[in-house]
């Protein structure tokens, strides 16, 4: 009887304990509290002291990201949130932050420094070794602006066609199409520019949609020497364009190459 009241008080006793505290997960929470209530300084050290105090700790690479979220969007200091999306990347390679810390150097190489290459290179590092990333549709959008950038044409439309075929439904799809109709236009590819800029005029919705859809089509028609045609096309969006003069000016050269036929 003893003996049972003895095992009986003992894990009692156990239970009365406080549980087992989590340094790394408090002082997280805590600087999770200071940015919501935009204290900027103290939740960016409270980030910044985790993955140096506790690097084994769950909430060592969430930490990293966040410190390169604050040094990137708040403070504007690129080469710090740099520093810190490398750290992840390089000391937690299979964590779940890693491919967004990954995205983050690639918009900041593309958009800040515009080191087209760089960009690529990180880009292209997030689909060879995460492609499963929920974020992919925004990945091959902006690699191909960055392929835009070195210029890789071949590439930049092969991501294009990549992101609307597997994400049809993204918002970033629909920027693709407009980009994919774009690009084939500016390398003088008019035939397919032109069936592009049509499918587009079709799924548009709005008259300002309309309106730039048919000037692509004006453009590719006229790349393909069917002046008449591009003259119905910008007759169409003369009242609807921001520079109806403009339109009347283009409207007028054509007519008058085509009395010169």
């Amino acid at each position: 009887m003893t003996r049972s009241c003895g095992v009986i008080l003992l894990c009692l006793g156990l239970l009365a304990l406080p549980a087992c505290s989590d340094p790394a997960r408090e002082r997280f929470e805590a600087a999770e509290k200071a940015l919501q209530e935009r204290k900027m300084e103290a939740a960016l050290s409270g980030y910044r002291s985790i993955p140096k105090e506790f690097p084994q700790s769950r909430y060592a690479p969430t930490a990293l990201l966040r410190q390169g979220e604050l040094f990137g969007a708040y403070y504007r200091n690129y080469p710090a949130a740099l520093e810190a999306y490398e750290s992840l990347v390089f000391n937690y390679p299979r964590a779940a932050e890693t491919p967004r810390a990954m995205l983050h150097k690639g918009e900041i190489h593309l958009i800040q420094f515009l080191d087209y290459a760089a960009a690529v290179e990180d880009f292209e590092a997030i689909r060879m070794r995460h492609p499963q990333f929920a974020g992919m549709d925004e990945v091959l959008l902006l690699l191909a602006k960055a392929y835009g950038g070195v210029p890789d044409p071949s590439r930049q439309l092969a991501s294009l066609s990549v992101l609307i075929e597997k994400f049809p439904e993204s918002p970033r799809a629909a920027e693709g199409r407009w980009m994919l109709a774009n690009v084939l236009l500016s390398q003088g590819k008019f035939l397919v520019a032109d069936r592009e800029f049509r499918k587009l005029y079709y799924l548009a919705t709005d008259r300002k949609a309309i309106a730039r859809a048919r000037w692509g089509m004006a453009q590719a028609l006229e790349g393909l020497g069917e002046l008449s045609a591009a003259v119905e096309q910008y007759e169409a969006i003369r009242s609807d364009w921001d520079d109806p003069e403009y339109i009347a000016g283009k409207i007028a050269r054509l007519k008058s190459r085509m009395r010169a036929r």
